[in-house]
């Protein structure tokens, strides 16, 4: 349910077919599942029951007591926040449990293991299980001795909940053991050269920018009736409010403002308002399940919303020829890029959006709250309204550098090669 993760992991896979025969791709089923279902190890109830289980505990509350009563002897989820401890959960427990000896059969089969970090690598409490899904692929890998590669991910600091020391520890003793971590931003390279010293690492921007030439030879396709971007289930309330024949400008969310639900809608119904006076039209973007909450500020204002299922493609192009893009959501906003469209950063819940102002060589880098005050809606208003007057200068600047990015985007195949 993300518009980056939708794009980039295609613009990854596309980047690698170019140069490797990719065998497998391991589901990310398997990392979602957290315990009821494929990921649950050391149980006596066969997993055929957990699955049963997992698909009425909506309908009986009991469901969750069921699995307390099992973890009361010894089952457990196979990822724990220790990554050597997951990969000997998966090896112990493989003949028993067919989703970890496909995830087994997949690394012993290939020649090369190369991750897809994206967002996951953050430092948080409680521990990002995504993440350690992904150190624990890095331990298996090691063991088998597969030559394997953690990139286009970030490696950052919590601002929430701070650094996370133990994990932390257990990521720099596994990511040691990559041949490479190649990260997407310049900030998580600082990071790791000065907090993981003996990880070998190397910036290399975001897949996503790979897709520069597409969108700059079909990027204008956008329908001028909106209607015809509404993707199934075809939502009435959707209908009739996006005209995309005249200047308008979109707002997204913010992986910050997703942990705030019920307080981020009066927060963007005044950023909303604030922006509607400079007189375009506006839209929002949901960029991301998190940002589930741009749906009642929509309903509220009878702005029209561009949901998270929208074609992706077709998602990036509404960014691409917006005059503005307003967002705290890192690959929205190289999207948004790839038409030169300028954007006003808000915060994050890492240093990404920070990171990408550099990647993107903004001048005065400025961060705006991802809960707008009155005087950060004002602040974000001027800014946007200078931006719009630069254009299309300042478009024609920034389509510039993306094409340094996508120029560079493009060497992760060769890279690769290089270390190996």
């Amino acid at each position: 349910m993300n518009w980056g993760g939708r794009g980039q992991s295609i613009a990854i896979y596309q980047l690698l077919q170019h140069s490797f025969e990719i065998s497998s791709v391991i589901a990310g089923a398997t990392v979602t599942y957290t315990g009821a279902t494929k990921g649950y190890v050391d149980t006596w109830l066969p997993l055929k029951y957990f699955s049963i289980l997992h698909g009425v505990r909506k309908k009986i509350k009991l469901v969750d007591w069921y699995l307390k009563i099992e973890e009361r002897f010894g089952a457990r989820d196979f990822i724990t926040d220790d990554p050597a401890k997951s990969a000997d959960y998966l090896f112990r427990y493989k003949s028993k449990n067919p989703a970890l000896d496909e995830i087994y059969r997949q690394i012993i089969n290939a020649e090369l293991v190369v991750i897809n970090g994206e967002g996951s690598g953050i430092f948080r409490t409680p521990f990002r299980r995504d993440f350690f899904f992904y150190l624990m692929i890095i331990e298996l890998a090691a063991r088998l001795n597969k030559p394997v590669f953690y990139v286009n991910g970030i490696i950052s600091d919590c601002p929430f909940t701070g650094r996370n020391s133990k994990n932390f520890n257990s990521a720099r003793n596994t990511l040691s053991k990559c041949r490479a971590v190649l990260v997407r931003d310049p900030e998580s390279l600082d990071y790791l050269t000065k907090e993981m010293p003996e990880v070998r690492c190397e910036y290399i921007p975001d897949a996503l920018f790979s897709w520069f030439p597409m969108y700059e030879r079909f990027g204008a396709c956008v329908p001028l009736n909106g209607d015809f971007i509404i993707p199934p289930p075809e939502n009435n309330e959707y209908f009739g409010k996006l005209d995309f024949s005249k200047p308008y400008i979109c707002i997204g969310g913010s992986s910050w403002a997703a942990e705030f639900q019920e307080q981020a809608v009066s927060h963007y119904l005044q950023l909303l308002q604030g922006i509607r006076e400079l007189g375009y039209a506006v839209y929002l973007t949901q960029n991301c399940g998190g940002d589930r909450f741009l749906q009642e500020v929509a309903r509220e204002s009878a702005c029209g919303l561009i949901p998270w299922n929208t074609p992706i493609m077709m998602a990036g192009a509404i960014l691409a020829n917006a005059r503005l893009f307003i967002s705290g959501r890192f690959h929205p906003t190289i999207f948004a890029s790839l038409g030169g469209t300028p954007c006003v950063f808000l915060e994050a819940h890492s240093h990404k959006m920070a990171s990408l102002q550099k990647t993107l060589e903004y001048v005065n880098p400025k961060q705006f709250s991802a809960m707008p005050e009155n005087r950060d809606i004002a602040q974000i208003a001027s800014l946007a309204e200078q931006h719009i007057h630069e254009s299309p200068r300042l478009r024609e600047k920034i389509k510039a550098v993306v094409t340094k990015r996508c120029d560079e985007a493009r060497q992760l195949p060769q890279r690769i090669l290089d270390y190996l």
